[in-house]
């Protein structure tokens, strides 16, 4: 906002002129490592390692400076190596 490289000012009229700032939610998009994945095993242990290092460290919302109040976390699964071969049974009943 200092640099003026985003805009939350409010839209409505009646707010603007009493410098209201408007309603605004960030989204962070969080990945994690799906159990869909068909890897070898050392690098299984690699991906574990990288996501373990992930949650130690700083969050991107601290990173950022980000508000908690203003902030949304999406978190969605990484699938790196789909499995290939599905053995499904269907069960009768």
């Amino acid at each position: 906002m200092k640099n003026r490289e985003v805009n939350i000012s409010n839209r409505y009229e009646s707010l603007e002129r009493s410098d209201v700032v408007g309603d605004f939610q960030f989204i962070v998009m969080e990945k994690y490592l799906s159990e869909d994945n068909e890897l070898p095993l050392s690098e299984r242990i690699i991906m574990k390692f990288h996501f373990w290092l992930k949650e130690i460290s700083l969050s991107e919302e601290r990173g950022f400076g980000l508000d908690s109040a203003n902030v949304t976390v999406e978190k969605f699964p990484l699938i790196v190596a789909p499995v290939s071969n599905l053995n499904l049974k269907r069960v009768e009943d």
